[in-house]
């Protein structure tokens, strides 16, 4: 796989770069890696450079995400570009089966696998990306329970730079990541760009990769990032270089409750007043890609792990309507008591497997017990608005 180049952009990730090794490593040894330190203050650079021994290391300062990936593109000289996040990883069948999409796919600037939840194997975090009405960037299916997936390929308006393959023509076609984008929708921005550029993008369902999920960054920056990203995206692609009578409505909306719950959000009017006076260009997004930019509501993401969760899904004890548990192994005993109607659902294994079949009236407690429990299951309702509550012994 001579024709394809590593792309990773660091930034004091040391405790991800030995799983990062693990899955660089374990792809074909002819592919190349280029890496880029942005200032890491750990030992980053270090154990990168002890664990990934033929890789060019590129170090320099921290302008964000995008300028990260354009330092190593400059370096690339491969027909192929794998994009891949620090906390991100796949395996050399999904890759391959990336390369034959895009080699048999010339109109396609880039293409990524379907993409889930890292140690949550039927949990997706993403399966493309799409647009809100406000400029945000959302994964299509973020935290769906998907235990068969359809392995048919999907043209969407944009893909995750977390990992995916790239056309390294495309990418120099259009120069590359916009770097006014310090972090998040950088890869919205890109893609969008190649779809005015004539090219078109895939999301390779028969390939899958795991992703941690913000295992790089912290909430409250990560926000104010968004916020940043998604005014230069709207005024890009959705406001011919304005913000909009109904953003500003929606705006003023997201300040009056925080104050009314006691906050006052001084940051929001001064990352608005700042970004908005940035210059930048406006796009013209074709009237395909219009078609299916923001995507189906079916689709929408669904709530992140709470903090302190026993996995993705719940919402304190309550599935709703699915939830993953790690077990112990060995047998499990799980105490499910219906809440608002009665529901039906199944108990699975991580492979997709189906242990155990549950119906309970509403208000009803069954006992459901699992006399060999794999140490990862999933409890899932048959219908979205079930909700179920659920205690192990």
């Amino acid at each position: 796989m001579k024709n394809v180049t590593v792309v990773v952009v660091l930034y004091n990730g040391e405790k991800l770069v030995s799983q990062l090794a693990e899955t660089i490593n374990s792809l074909p040894a002819d592919l190349k890696t280029v890496i880029y330190d942005s200032g890491s203050t750990d030992g980053s650079v270090q154990e990168a450079s002890r664990l990934l021994k033929d890789a060019l290391i590129i170090k320099g300062d921290n302008h964000g995400f995008g300028f990260g990936n354009n330092r190593c593109l400059e370096k690339v000289n491969t027909e192929y570009v794998l994009l891949l996040n620090s906390d991100a990883s796949i395996d050399t069948e999904s890759l391959e089966n990336l390369v034959s999409f895009l080699e048999k796919n010339r109109g396609y600037a880039g293409a990524q696998p379907l993409v889930r939840l890292w140690g949550w194997e039927k949990v997706t975090v993403s399966s493309g990306v799409f647009l809100t009405e406000y400029g945000e960037a959302w994964d299509s299916r973020f935290m769906h329970l998907e235990l068969s997936p359809l392995k048919t390929p999907l043209e969407v308006p944009a893909i995750t730079a977390a990992v995916s393959l790239w056309r390294t023509e495309a990418l120099r076609g259009v120069n590359g990541f916009d770097e006014e984008y310090f972090m998040y929708f950088e890869d919205a921005d890109l893609s969008l760009r190649l779809g005015a550029d004539g090219w078109k993008l895939a999301v390779v369902r028969a390939a899958e990769a795991a992703h941690m999920v913000g295992a790089s960054s912290r909430r409250q920056s990560a926000i104010e990032w968004e916020l940043e990203s998604s005014i230069r995206m709207f005024r890009r692609y959705l406001g011919n270089g304005r913000l909009s009578a109904r953003w500003w409505k929606r705006e003023a909306r997201i300040v009056l409750y925080s104050m009314l719950k006691g906050r006052f959000p001084l940051w929001r009017f001064v990352l608005t007043a700042k970004t908005t006076k940035r210059k930048v260009d406006t796009v013209t997004v074709s009237e395909e890609i219009k078609a299916i930019l923001f995507g189906n509501p079916m689709d929408y993401p669904l709530s992140r792990i709470e903090k302190n969760s026993r996995g993705p899904g719940w919402k304190g004890n309550t599935v709703s309507p699915w939830g993953g548990i790690r077990t112990d192994g060995g047998s499990a005993i799980f105490h499910m008591k219906a809440l608002n109607h009665s529901v039906t659902g199944v108990i699975s294994s991580g492979e997709g497997t189906i242990l155990n079949r549950f119906c309970i009236p509403a208000g009803a407690t069954r006992e459901v017990r699992l006399a060999k429990s794999p140490p990862l299951v999933y409890i899932h309702c048959d219908s979205s608005s079930d909700r179920v509550e659920v205690r192990t012994v």
